[in-house]
């Protein structure tokens, strides 16, 4: 944890986070923008939009607003439907935020990303490898060792991981499980930093609720908020400064 910008500790109650949250989200969308302006990369630019960052206010603000009700909600009854899908709606918006960010972060410094080829095979000759695969298969069905429908199965999946570790995995389409691997490798986060954007996750696949799963307490969702402001404090604080001359 960054001390510069959060000490680690609860420092606010719930209408004062639902004021924080939204303060700090204003924040950063116009830190982002601003700086993604003068950045060299013009994809970057095409992914850090105001249109994006409109949307990402728009949730913040629903968010804030549920937790304006925790004060209340958390001595309630948690085995009570409301109450309990109220709290599971805060985890899936929270964890929907947190994962944008870190696709915003990693939009911003593209290059750093792409040049990490995260999850890519380099140098893996694909054709090479994939047809002798593809022949052997082809032969076990024609002997009778293997049906044609598994066998088109098999063929398929080969296709689609070879593809999936040959082709740079788009930021905007890397999910959060994947983020939380990928900056684990990178070492961008400290140990506690990568365990609150696990319990994010977790809670937040609350959203498969056909399993019956626990989706952590009120003050577990209190200091999960208060963590992604610090999350989007932590991303400002990694932006380059915009140079001087734009003031002039």
């Amino acid at each position: 944890m960054n001390e510069c910008i959060w000490d680690g500790k609860m420092d606010c109650g719930w209408e004062e986070l639902s004021r924080l949250l939204v303060k700090t989200c204003n924040k950063f969308t116009k830190v982002m923008l601003e700086t993604t302006e003068f950045s060299p990369i013009e994809e970057s630019k095409t992914l850090i939009t105001s249109e994006c960052m409109e949307r990402f206010k728009s949730i913040t603000g629903i968010l804030a607003n549920q937790i304006k009700e925790g004060a209340y909600y958390q001595y309630e009854d948690l085995t009570k439907e409301p109450q309990s899908a109220i709290k599971l709606n805060s985890w899936i918006l929270l964890g929907s935020l947190t994962e944008t960010t870190l696709q915003m972060f990693l939009a911003f410094y593209l290059d750093d990303y792409k040049n990490s080829k995260w999850q890519q095979w380099e140098d893996f000759k694909a054709k090479q490898v994939q047809e002798p695969i593809v022949e052997c298969i082809q032969k076990l069905v024609e002997d009778g060792m293997l049906e044609a429908a598994h066998g088109r199965s098999l063929k398929n999946a080969i296709k689609d991981t070879i593809k999936e570790h040959t082709h740079e995995h788009k930021v905007q389409k890397i999910m959060f499980d994947e983020l939380v691997q990928l900056f684990t490798e990178l070492e961008l986060f400290k140990e506690d930093e990568l365990e609150y954007l696990k319990q994010i996750k977790s809670n937040r696949n609350g959203i498969h609720s056909f399993q019956s799963r626990d989706i952590g307490t009120w003050f577990d969702l209190r200091y999960s908020v208060r963590f992604f402001c610090y999350l989007l404090e932590w991303v400002m604080f990694h932006l380059p400064d915009i140079p001087d001359e734009v003031f002039y």
